[in-house]
């Protein structure tokens, strides 16, 4: 199994956000830099971890969820 790259992981943060912290309300200020991307509307207590963030972006980076619509 390859690490995915900076760029495809970066592509999951959104996703990553999505299943730590559901329910929650945040923009994702593309183009940028990962998690500093992300411009949280919420309670703050409820952001998940810079570190948290990112481990969940790699593991969805390695197996992608289905694509739905």
């Amino acid at each position: 199994m390859a690490t995915p790259t900076p760029a495809e992981i970066n592509t999951q943060i959104g996703n990553a956000t999505r299943e730590l912290a559901p329910g929650t309300t945040w923009k994702y200020n593309a183009p940028g830099d990962g998690y500093y991307c992300l411009e949280w509307m919420d309670d703050p207590a409820l952001q998940p971890s810079e570190a948290a963030t990112m481990a969940k972006a790699t593991e969805l980076a390695i197996n992608p969820p289905p694509i739905t619509g």
